[in-house]
């Protein structure tokens, strides 16, 4: 599990990068581009940015193990890649839309076809993403700072 740990951390400013991008712009893979992108570039990716320059910095200088390796603990490096996962779901999953009318569209709409029940599928899959990127960024959060906090000192009476 250390090497798990540790690759999770070393990769962890190249995949927040990478899936960034791949929120703001990643549905382009699949056909599924418009207006969305100019949306998520001033309001989606810089929350994005700040969220995990937090979580970045916060992982980069925890303290060292006694080896001297920096790692992440199993449940740091699990709300990571629960958060890694949720971003690319949401990355994949998100509708987009045109200047014309009927130009609405997403990933499931563009293999499933354009029904009442695909637009409620994708945008509950685009909830639900979404909840578990800010949950697990929570949690992730809630687990580098916890680490950080010293050993309560046994008081003398």
């Amino acid at each position: 599990m250390a090497a798990v740990t540790r690759s999770v951390l070393l990769w962890m400013v190249p995949a927040n990068l990478a899936l960034v991008a791949w929120v703001w712009g990643g549905r382009m893979l699949f056909g599924v581009g418009g207006w969305m992108l100019l949306v998520y570039l001033v309001s989606v990716v810089p929350v994005l940015l700040l969220g995990l320059l937090v979580t970045s910095v916060l992982a980069l200088t925890q303290r060292a193990e006694p080896g001297g390796r920096r790692e992440l603990t199993r449940p740091q490096a699990q709300a990571q890649l629960v958060m890694w996962a949720a971003m690319s779901v949401f990355g994949a999953f998100s509708f987009d839309f045109g200047d014309t009318e009927d130009s609405d569209t997403a990933l499931l709409v563009e293999v499933l076809g354009d029904r009442e029940w695909v637009w409620a599928a994708t945008t509950t899959t685009m909830a639900v993403s979404a909840l578990v990127t800010v949950m697990a960024w929570v949690a992730l959060v809630v687990t580098l700072t916890a680490g950080r906090r010293p050993a309560a000192v046994p008081s003398e009476a």
